[in-house]
């Protein structure tokens, strides 16, 4: 394992450094340009006192905006350039180590760290631009499901890479793909807008009890054991089918 993330980590700040603008800046900005997006209109047309309800829910969908793109693109990136580059002999001579299970472990790492580095970066700033009070979040709780989120990711996003046969479908899955069914699930939707009556639809769909256990946690400062307990079992599941059945060419 620590032959595999070396090697891996590495090749990551390598290509990090190279495309700073692309892999670095580009998550952060994306995040922080959809809040200020919404945030300025909104809070020209909007009184004080709802804007203190809005802004929370703003900076969370940002967070997670992010958090989504960061570790998508890492991950399917690498994926999708591995299999399809003939890159497998490269990597095992550079790091010398056995095969599927460092290999998955050591990008999760990868992806967890760059994600989350991403989202610190973002939630500083408009934390700092909103004053945001921090007296409701449950930080412990929303930690937990940031994680276990950030987790499906990151198996979503290997079976995307593994599965896609052209670079660009890339891009397209992350927008056509994985954004809408997180839209559909909850994200963007606003406690009693018309859409909210419909997001029952994507009840079992992984983002779904990920923004509902997350949204409790961070917005309303406490913890719903059910949509906890789905989210460590749906997160499970994703992480033992792209762990078992999804493998570089070559691999076992």
């Amino acid at each position: 394992m620590n032959n595999v993330f070396a090697a891996l980590w590495h090749r990551e700040l390598t290509i990090y450094k190279r495309q700073f603008t692309t892999m670095g800046l580009m998550p952060i900005l994306t995040g922080l340009i959809f809040f200020f997006m919404f945030f300025l209109p909104y809070k020209s047309l909007l009184p004080e006192q709802e804007m203190i309800q809005i802004i929370p829910a703003l900076v969370l969908d940002s967070l997670l905006l992010t958090l989504l793109i960061t570790i998508y693109e890492t991950t399917a990136r690498f994926y999708w350039e591995s299999q399809r580059s003939n890159g497998m002999a490269s990597l095992y001579e550079m790091g010398r180590f056995h095969r599927q299970p460092s290999f998955f472990i050591a990008q999760a790492t990868i992806s967890l760290i760059k994600g989350l580095a991403h989202m610190l970066v973002v939630w500083a700033i408009l934390a700092f631009v909103t004053e945001m009070s921090f007296e409701m979040i449950n930080f412990q709780a929303s930690i937990v499901f940031m994680l276990l989120g950030a987790l499906q990711i990151v198996a979503l996003s290997k079976i995307i890479g593994l599965l896609a046969k052209h670079v660009d479908s890339l891009s397209k899955l992350l927008y056509i793909g994985l954004l809408p069914m997180m839209m559909i699930s909850g994200l963007f939707l606003v406690k009693g807008a018309p859409l909210d009556a419909y997001s029952e639809i994507a009840l079992y769909l992984p983002p779904h009890n990920w923004m509902a256990g997350l949204d409790a946690a961070f917005l309303q400062g406490f913890i719903d054991y059910g949509y906890l307990l789905i989210c460590l079992i749906e997160t499970a599941f994703l992480i033992w089918l792209s762990a078992t059945f999804f493998h570089l060419d070559g691999d076992s």
